[in-house]
């Protein structure tokens, strides 16, 4: 039973302790603090349901404070950063995100998913939030909110499908009852997202920052289903200067990510891993000097741990979509197309306009390396965006690579050998808790 403020002055009353009048009664369950569907039946409640959509995104990408968010976890996951400690706990989660060991991530997270919670709580937001936006947002800008919305939605199933292993649910609520998806491979989930996308591009009028949106996700997607060709005719005209970044500035966690967690800039990690350390004179993947690995002797760029230097504020926001993006998906459609002129030009021309200082040109490196030269390219622009994970899984899907030739691979400099995982499982007893569909784990891709 609620007691409100009428409630509590008859109780006292009747113990002599409050002298003032009892208009309620006792069985009084008004209260005035209780916020009714009626409060927020108006264009003010609407738009709070629609920024609630936009914390939940934000919130995703690094969990506001833990080390569990989606682009961190990715980061480690990778080759963009690698762990280092004095004294290594097998049951460290960023260890356990470092080397794969997808045994203890399922035992160090028995009641949540870090990686598809922060996904589905979007989901959840958005399905919540647009009947409020269809009824009550203000008609000037009600289709583009739905549309941003809408490709909001198409974000978080894009990201499940690049970084979850085949198998997980997509859960939603439905007219305000839960549903419960049955078990979703990659190209399913990728499929879902393109015809959210292409929901949220029928309701765009006015906004093109949500239009541009949309159509980056969706090239994403198209890219990461094969379909090159159009990928690059859905962002042929996004423009260079284009950025879609997180609201709210969501990447505390990547300001100062060392020392305050034993994680620094990846440099050639497992063998295969991109120099990213070795590199922090590019503009694009920028790092500073921490103090020496602290399992080596030596004082060198290789044996050093580095301090990423792209977000340098907890509030800096995180690039999700842009132009940049755009024009590297062009590229691979060229590339596919068998028009290394084209390719070639449109790399070179991000290099020279697109960063300051601008970068020397490309040369071809011919037939045999483009491929690695392009994906080199992609992992400097999209450098801790999230993005790393679904491209190292697409050269294994889509190019044919050996898994142990594009992941980290091998023994780490602590001693702890690297998983042979290639994507974040699903904690499959959480999802087998709240969804009936689901009864076994990790899929085989796609």
């Amino acid at each position: 039973m609620r007691y409100t403020l009428a409630t509590l002055r008859c109780a006292l009353m009747a113990y002599g302790l409050f002298l003032g009048a009892c208009n309620g009664g006792l069985l009084s369950v008004s209260d005035p603090t209780l916020i009714q569907d009626s409060d927020i039946a108006n264009t003010a409640g609407a738009n709070a349901q629609r920024f609630r959509v936009l914390t939940a995104f934000n919130e995703s990408l690094t969990s506001g404070g833990s080390n569990d968010g989606v682009a961190p976890s990715e980061a480690l996951f990778t080759d963009e950063w690698m762990f280092d400690q004095a004294f290594v706990s097998a049951t460290n989660r960023v260890r356990i995100f470092d080397v794969r060991d997808t045994a203890a991530y399922q035992a160090q997270y028995p009641y949540d998913d870090p990686h598809l919670g922060p996904l589905t709580s979007i989901l959840t937001a958005a399905s919540i939030a647009l009947p409020a936006v269809r009824a009550y947002a203000d008609t000037t800008v009600r289709s583009d909110y739905i549309a941003q919305i809408y490709a909001l939605r198409g974000f978080a199933i894009v990201q499940m499908a690049e970084d979850l292993c085949s198998g997980f649910p997509i859960n939603d609520i439905r007219n305000g009852v839960s549903y419960y998806s049955p078990p979703y491979s990659t190209h399913a989930a990728l499929a879902y997202a393109v015809a959210t996308l292409d929901t949220a591009l029928s309701y765009v009028r006015d906004s093109v920052r949500f239009q541009y949106f949309a159509q980056v996700l969706k090239g994403r997607a198209l890219l990461d289903l094969g379909e090159y060709a159009s990928a690059a005719t859905v962002v042929q005209d996004v423009p260079p200067d284009f950025v879609y970044r997180t609201d709210n500035g969501a990447a505390g966690l990547y300001a100062t990510s060392f020392p305050f967690a034993p994680r620094a800039v990846g440099n050639r990690k497992g063998g295969n891993g991109l120099p990213f350390a070795a590199s922090h004179d590019d503009p694009r993947v920028p790092s500073v000097f921490m103090q020496m690995r602290y399992h080596r002797t030596t004082d060198t760029v290789s044996d050093s741990l580095r301090d990423q230097r792209v977000y340098l504020a907890y509030d800096a926001p995180i690039t999700v979509a842009s132009g940049i993006e755009a024009r590297l998906i062009e590229a691979e459609a060229a590339l596919q197309a068998d028009d290394p002129t084209t390719w070639l030009t449109t790399l070179n021309d991000l290099r020279a306009t697109a960063v300051t200082p601008a970068l020397p040109p490309l040369v071809d490196p011919g037939d045999t390396t483009r491929v690695d030269t392009l994906f080199k390219e992609r992992a400097f622009w999209l450098y801790l965006t999230a993005h790393r994970l679904g491209d190292m899984r697409r050269l294994i899907h889509q190019y044919a690579r050996p898994d142990s030739t594009v992941f980290p691979w091998g023994t780490t400099a602590y001693g702890a050998p690297f998983g042979k995982a290639t994507a974040f499982p699903f904690i499959q007893s959480v999802a087998m808790t709240y969804n009936p569909n689901i009864t076994t784990g990790c899929q085989p891709d796609p």
